[in-house]
């Protein structure tokens, strides 16, 4: 869910995802619901009546009902460590456990519209309690949103007319896009429920799991060959592959999460079925020799397998072995059935390529965050000439605040400035409230504390905060590029505190404390580092200088 919400600021990539999507669907199937031990759970389809028959196409899938599966626990629990407030922030208030069904509807950009791909998404979330309107709209923007009327909806957009849009559509369920365009083509075809061909197109999977099509003539139609021709040189088994890209009109997935794993693809084409399901039954026996090449190779470097690697790589051939391909007519289907013994041991295994992901999620996050700092500083600077000092005094020359707290103003966050009391103490009554709005840009992922800053100044003579006028450019003899201005550091310290990290020249202070091997720092030319623990310490003390520069690499 909060991954969904997020990819509307950054345009899908979806010329690689989407052929990439029914690349995998074929290694590993993808899923109907078929009833295991007789036990069916009834859940409402899914609103597909809202794609144009025009579209891409369109995913579905049920974060609730997914993340209640205990087969999946270690994965929720994973998911859940992280402190709602991470959640809330990114997600316009929801959780993934609050979301009963996400669809992703994946439209064509008109021709005139700008973007870095063809491709334009709207997402429709339906939630399980209602919806908290007012919240959302502040998560949403926290500048005045634009109110426009479109066919009796009310549109909310942000910046430009094609901007970010948000769109109630009832008490429990609303649309958000990176283009209010795509809002209103949803709006459109909610104003015209007959035409429901993505509606009769998933009939059979609409209420599984997860659900998805692809439009696959449309699509081959708009990428290109000279698009796809670079990943046909990169996939040795294109050879199987290419019947499938090549000759299929519309591709169907469903998949069941029910105590096992229930996967189902359908593939639909006027000519050539008999060898799409040839290339498939290839694709199988390409999966088996593969884990068997594995166990050979291992094998042979004297690593045999343990009991439990050697245990799951049978049960997956024999996933293989069982998987169905049958043709009915213009129908391929690719069928297959994942045990809820398997399903465990492929969650456990995967449980360190999460932690892996979400560790560099986190230290993205925390990147960002600090450009957007440094960028904050740039622009002081070209106001006052130098950078804010440490510690900034109120109008009455004898106050202390923070430089966290002057550079609001530059972080998109005047309305908070205005409201902070810079005549009275950082731990006044009125502005201990202030210190208690999380600032999403000062908090690093990972932070039990979410109000406490992760971003400091290193103060001491020569640094970048040395001097209680603040430090120019000019200063920076050691080169910008070589000198750090902001670090990462783990301390329970609130945001509008005026104390940061106090260096000697002599002993280095212990940075970091949310990033398995190092920590990220911003440097005075803007830029960011991933600076490692096993940095030798001579080297560190010559990026905290202003004015020791690095030998010549």
């Amino acid at each position: 869910m909060k991954c969904a919400l997020y990819s509307i600021r950054h345009r899908s990539r979806l010329s690689l995802f989407l052929p990439a999507v029914v690349l995998i669907c074929c290694l590993f199937s993808s899923l109907q619901l078929r009833a295991e031990d007789n036990e069916t759970a009834i859940r409402e389809p899914f609103r597909l009546d809202l794609v144009p028959e025009e579209a891409l196409g369109v995913i579905a899938f049920r974060p609730a009902q997914l993340l209640a599966e205990p087969v999946i626990k270690p994965i929720r629990e994973l998911l859940l460590k992280d402190q709602p407030h991470n959640f809330r922030e990114g997600s316009l208030g929801l959780m993934p456990t609050d979301v009963k069904a996400v669809t992703m509807i994946f439209l064509f950009q008109e021709p005139g519209e700008s973007g870095r791909t063809p491709f334009k998404n709207v997402f429709l979330i339906e939630t399980i309690e209602k919806l908290n309107q007012a919240q959302m709209k502040q998560l949403f923007s926290k500048s005045p949103l634009v109110e426009t009327e479109f066919q009796g909806k009310t549109l909310l957009t942000k910046g430009s007319n094609d901007g970010d849009t948000l769109v109630f559509l009832d008490e429990d369920s609303f649309l958000i896009s990176d283009r209010s365009s795509g809002v209103k083509t949803i709006i459109d075809q909610l104003q015209n429920r007959d035409n429901r061909v993505w509606s009769k197109r998933l009939a059979p999977v609409a209420t599984a799991s997860v659900a998805g099509g692809i439009n696959m003539q449309a699509l081959r139609s708009r990428l290109g060959e000279a698009l796809i021709q670079p990943l046909t040189q990169r996939i040795p088994a294109w050879p199987m592959i290419a019947p499938i890209w090549q000759n299929t009109e519309i591709a169907t997935l469903g998949m069941t999460l029910q105590k096992g794993l229930s996967l189902e693809l359908i593939f639909e084409q006027k000519n050539n079925s008999e060898q799409l399901k040839q290339s498939l039954e290839g694709l199988l026996l390409l999966g088996k020799n593969m884990i068997r090449q594995f166990q050979t190779t291992r094998e042979k470097m004297n690593r045999p397998l343990r009991p439990e690697e050697a245990s799951y790589l049978k049960r997956l051939e024999q996933v293989f072995t069982e998987t169905q391909v049958t043709q009915d007519n213009s129908r391929v289907t690719f069928k297959s059935v994942f045990k809820q013994d398997l399903l465990s041991q492929l969650v456990d295994l995967t449980i360190p390529a999460v932690l892996q992901a979400r560790a560099a999620a986190r230290r993205s996050v925390s990147k960002n965050n600090i450009k957007h700092i440094m960028l904050a500083l740039h622009n002081y600077h070209d106001r006052y000439h130098h950078f804010p000092p440490a510690v900034v005094m109120g109008p009455d020359g004898k106050t202390p605040h923070s430089w966290r707290v002057e550079l609001l103003p530059y972080l998109d966050q005047q309305a908070l400035y205005d409201k902070y009391r810079m005549n009275e103490p950082w731990d006044s009554a009125y502005n201990l409230k202030i210190a208690e709005t999380v600032v999403p840009v000062f908090h690093c992922p990972g932070s039990e504390k979410p109000a406490n800053a992760s971003y400091f100044a290193v103060v001491g003579e020569g640094t970048t905060f040395g001097k209680k006028e603040g430090v120019s450019f000019k200063e920076m003899t050691g080169g910008t590029s070589d000198t750090i201005a902001i670090v990462e550091a783990k301390r329970d310290i609130p945001w509008t505190k005026p104390e940061d990290i106090t260096y000697d020249g002599k002993t280095l202070p212990k940075f970091g404390g949310y990033h398995p091997g190092g920590y990220v720092v911003g440097m005075c030319d803007g830029s960011t580092k991933f600076i490692s623990n096993l940095l030798d310490d001579s080297v560190l003390k010559t990026l905290l200088s202003i004015t020791e520069s690095l030998p010549e690499r």
